[in-house]
């Protein structure tokens, strides 16, 4: 069976600011519209027409798993616009999303792009971002024109806007020559670090694309909850939550989750040989010092 031997794409954390040029910010509030792009470009061989597909979710780990998952699919199963039987995107969709995502993130969305079009959308996204995907692919896919043509298209509408854009890369991958390569930008309490792992077969002709993006989602997830559990957990222990509280299972449940990253990552390194530059994140070293920098920056009141 062909399988994807070669595959290159970043992952972009954007934030584009929507502006009235006509009206300083000092008298009006800007609308923001904030999105983790990964841009997945597919095809086994030459003699095989390439697959485009532009994933945008609310969270960055969604997006790298949702690439896995559709370059697994890919894999098995070949083209997947051209099969007897739809593809389903919904069905994958819920097959990335785990259970502590669905009961802790309630502002959850995602879509997909092909041709600059939506063909799968879920949740509630800021509709800027469909304007820039069409403008994208208008523009033989130059990202760099996209905004100003959506300026222009806003124009057209009567709707004069400016739009400021950032964006900063939360993960590089490549993979070729049999081995695979990603770097990962941390955001931590002590500030911001990158980490990079390759990962060669241990037995097998090729590297195991999705295995590897499933494992850069991983480390991603598990950096974002251990962060985000250490400030709660700092909470509990001040009394700005009670024992028993909703709080307190959220951290039971994301400690649970943490461990089960933790089993993932290590499925992956027994598959795979994995070697890591700098040494690989510890969860559980993370949380303690979210935990830590939540004592210095939160203000408990004193009873």
């Amino acid at each position: 069976m062909k399988v994807l031997k070669e595959f290159h794409s970043s992952l972009l954390r954007e934030k584009f600011i929507i502006d009235d040029p006509n009206v300083s910010r000092a008298k009006s509030t800007p609308i923001i519209a904030v999105s983790n792009r990964m841009v997945i470009s597919m095809q086994k061989d030459q003699n095989t027409p390439a697959e485009n597909f532009v994933l945008r979710t609310q969270n960055m780990h969604s997006c790298v798993q949702l690439a896995s998952k559709v370059i697994q699919d890919y894999n098995a199963g070949g083209s997947l616009r051209n099969r007897a039987h739809p593809y389903d995107w919904k069905a994958t969709w819920q097959s990335v999303i785990s259970s502590y995502e669905r009961l802790y993130n309630d502002e959850l969305w995602g879509a997909v792009y092909h041709r600059g079009k939506v063909i799968f959308e879920v949740g509630k996204r800021h509709p800027l971002l469909d304007v820039i995907e069409k403008c994208d692919f208008e523009n033989n896919k130059d990202y760099d024109f996209a905004i100003p043509l959506a300026e222009n298209a806003f124009q057209q509408t009567g709707k004069v806007v400016k739009i400021d854009y950032d964006s900063n890369v939360a993960l590089n991958v490549a993979f070729s020559n049999n081995e695979g390569r990603c770097g990962v930008i941390l955001r931590g309490a002590n500030g911001t670090t990158t980490f990079n792992f390759r990962a060669i077969p241990k037995q097998g002709e090729f590297v195991n694309i999705p295995r590897c993006l499933s494992m850069a989602s991983s480390f991603l997830e598990g950096i974002q909850h251990a962060y985000s559990i250490g400030f709660i957990q700092f909470k509990l222990r001040a009394g700005v939550f009670s024992k028993g509280s909703a709080e307190e299972t959220q951290i039971k449940q994301g400690h649970k989750r943490l461990n089960r990253l933790d089993v993932e990552i290590a499925n992956a390194e027994d598959d795979m040989q994995i070697n890591y530059r700098p040494e690989k994140p510890d969860f559980k070293k993370i949380l303690a010092e979210a935990e830590l920098l939540a004592s210095r920056v939160i203000d408990v009141p004193k009873t």
